[in-house]
């Protein structure tokens, strides 16, 4: 972020009292002389620096680490970014789609397709929390791509900047934000499964007025690819800004109106996928989620003088939607699979956030310091008001006859509806990056914060968790810049997060305490157009709570640690590159109930690896722009389970695209066709246990077209 300050000779804003203040403390704009004068702070002109552009897949400067934005070579952390062109070029439609490119992370629960869940170095669910949109927290979703700009992933404990969190690291989804000159995009995909999606794009300035509006809609309409489904769903997202010298507003808006299907997968029989093909499923067309979100962000951010600025966040999210569950409990080796009909109706999640912060960038004692100050309030609601269980039946999964099983005559559970989860949380926090000298940045800060937990469930509504907990999570780093190009660091953070019980038994387990550390070294090659980054972590958990076939249960202390490589960004103006590789051991160290130390914890892979080519061809300008590329996904053996009592295979996916730009119609016209697993490899994902195993999509061919105008 630039800093502004005032004009000599002009007066502090009414409204400004908190510059006032700031006046008073024995604090001077980072790098000011000192002369013995008294000087009105001067009219600061800057231009951003190069190294903070996105361009192609170069991933620019970030701000998710500390809130402000930070060169590549100054972050003591490890971020991946997937900027805009990489997410148009793999022809990405969901956050699952994009994260398979970013090594060390690997696909975990995601409850049938109806949301997004990832593993992160080793920990990680689809209810932890880790995905935030704009920096605030998100309720469990799927995230669809129609107003995404670019994705940035922190890895290690974040707990000092996003509260409670998994130690594996947080996933950010930056917003299309309103631009200051005119935009109208429409575009349409469609899918070899069938179906497609369309969305209009319009943005542009309101007049003089200091203002610009953007507003989103898109739907999305597919065939499931498997024997039966279909998926729809419907976003509008409307947002506004203002901005002059010295202030910046934003205010957004999403709609999002959906009916997924929801489909728990194949099963694994004696350590093997059973026999049957990967389109089949062993559900009903009723198994499905249906429901819509709601979003509201507000952000105010205020220079008070040359070295200081303000911030004000606050954000609020729902989620409310009914589901059908068909839950296959058990496969016999005859193929003989026993079923179970379950619904949940009336689930509402509900994620506030609300944020004030002050950041600086001054000297004291001689020394230039980047400050964060803030305190934040959070409080997130999980209700579910009712639950059922069905009947159960039987179906050969060679022969199945769909239709038998339905939802009538399910059984209303008195004791496990009304189900409530409630965690209020007030933090306080500081962070305080020290440049001693030219080539040092010494990192210090910590946050603390207060956490009051509550829930119950049963009508009569029985509460079964009341507590409270402080805690304080100190972070250090510690980076030397050997040379304008190359800078090396170490790191330690912490995470916390207090477990909730059981959601069938009640169960209640301790909070969770992680702590991790890194070592890295990171690199600009190609003429400062590719970021090379090797870093080794380790991270330590405590009161791991895992779930295997719908059964919670924590296994004492775990650990992961290993090694990520990366290259990324732009080896000419016309060759984009992605290249990354993560070792990942992540194992129990201790279970004293469980009998599992020493396994791997389920659904981390020790080896991912992935890369991405794509040129832009030197071709006759009447002809357009072409730009055509492709890429490998691996991923490597998987345990399916906390026992380990089968095996995930490795896979590789490889994908291909080809893309076209033209004035054929209006100012731009752009036209893509896309293929998804060019060799039809049949793959699985994840696995929950052994009767619910994801398998993983395959050949896919999409056509896409936009007009920009």
């Amino acid at each position: 972020m630039t800093a502004r300050s005032f004009a000599p000779g002009r007066a502090l804003p009414r409204w400004q009292p908190l510059a006032a203040l700031l006046t008073l403390l024995p604090l001077t704009p980072a790098h000011a002389e000192d002369t013995g004068e008294v000087a009105l702070d001067p009219v600061v002109v800057s231009a951003r620096a190069p190294v903070d552009t996105v361009e192609g897949y170069r991933p620019g400067a970030s701000n998710l680490v500390t809130g402000r934005r930070t060169d590549f070579l100054a972050q003591a952390r490890t971020v991946d970014a997937l900027t805009p062109q990489l997410l148009t070029d793999i022809g990405a439609d969901s956050l699952t789609d994009a994260m398979a490119f970013v090594a060390g992370v690997t696909q975990g629960n995601t409850m049938g397709g109806t949301e997004a869940g990832f593993i992160k170095r080793g920990f990680g669910s689809n209810g932890d929390g880790s995905i935030l949109r704009d920096g605030i927290r998100q309720p469990r979703n799927t995230f669809p791509l129609f107003t995404t700009e670019r994705i940035e992933v922190l890895k290690g404990p974040s707990s000092f900047r996003y509260g409670i969190q998994e130690p594996g690291g947080v996933i950010n989804v930056i917003s299309k934000k309103p631009q200051y000159a005119w935009a109208r995009t429409i575009s349409g995909k469609g899918t070899s499964f069938g179906g497609g999606n369309a969305s209009v794009d319009v943005t542009g300035p309101l007049g003089d007025s200091g203002a610009a509006f953007r507003f989103i809609v898109g739907q999305q309409d597919e065939d499931y690819w498997r024997d039966f489904g279909s998926n729809r769903q419907t976003v509008v997202a409307p947002s506004l800004s203002w901005e002059d010298d010295n202030t910046r507003l934003w205010f957004a808006y999403e709609y999002r109106d959906y009916d997924l299907t929801l489909d728990r997968g194949t099963a694994f029989v004696d350590g093997d996928p059973v026999d049957v093909p990967r389109k089949r499923r062993f559900d009903e067309e009723w198994s499905r989620v249906t429901g819509h979100d709601q979003s509201f962000t507000a952000r105010w951010e205020q220079d008070l003088n040359s070295a200081w600025t303000s911030r004000l966040t606050y954000g609020w999210t729902r989620r409310q939607y009914d589901d059908g569950q068909l839950r296959v409990l058990s496969v016999d080796e005859d193929g003989t699979a026993r079923r179970r009909a379950d619904a949940n109706h009336g689930f509402d999640r509900r994620v506030i956030y609300t944020a004030a912060e002050l950041l600086g960038d001054a000297e004291l004692a001689g020394i230039r310091h980047e400050m964060t100050v803030g305190i934040d309030h959070e409080r997130r609601r999980d209700y579910l008001a009712d639950r059922y269980r069905g009947v159960n039946d039987t179906i050969s999964i060679y022969h199945p006859r769909h239709g038998d099983l339905t939802l009538d005559g399910a059984t209303y559970l008195d004791g496990r509806s009304h189900r409530l989860h409630e965690i209020n949380t007030t933090g306080a926090y500081a962070d305080d990056n020290l440049h001693l000298g030219e080539r040092w940045i010494l990192g210090l800060g910590g946050r603390f914060q207060h956490t009051e937990q509550y829930g119950g469930q049963g009508r009569p509504f029985v509460v079964d968790t009341d507590t409270q907990d402080d805690i304080f999570l100190p972070h250090a780093s510690l980076l030397y810049q050997v040379d304008p190009l190359t800078s090396v660091y170490v790191s330690y953070s912490e995470s916390f997060v207090p477990n909730a019980p059981d959601s069938d038994t009640g169960q209640r387990f301790d909070p969770e305490r992680g702590r991790g550390w890194e070592a890295g070294l990171k690199r600009r090659l190609f003429d400062e157009r590719v970021d090379a980054a090797l870093a080794y972590f380790e991270i330590t958990k405590e009161n791991v709570v895992v779930s295997d076939n719908d059964v919670s249960r924590a296994v004492g202390k775990s650990r992961a640690r290993g090694v990520e490589m990366s290259l990324q960004g732009q080896l000419t103006d016309q060759l984009s590159l992605l290249a990354n590789y993560a070792y990942t051991d992540a194992e129990v160290l201790e279970d004293a109930d469980g009998g599992t130390a020493g396994n791997e914890l389920p659904n981390v892979a020790r080896h991912t690896a992935s890369l991405l080519l794509a040129q832009t061809l030197a071709l006759n300008p009447d002809l357009g722009r072409w730009r055509v590329g492709g890429g490998l996904r691996y991923v490597g053996s998987r345990e399916g389970d906390s026992d380990n009592s089968f095996t995930l295979d490795a896979y590789t996916v490889a994908d291909a695209f080809v893309a076209w730009d033209t004035r054929w119609l209006g100012d731009a016209t752009h036209l893509q066709l896309n293929v998804h697993n060019l060799f039809d490899t049949t793959y699985y994902p994840s696995g929950l246990g052994d009767t619910r195993v994801v398998v993983g999509e395959p050949l896919e061919v999409t056509l896409q077209a936009s007009v920009t105008f």
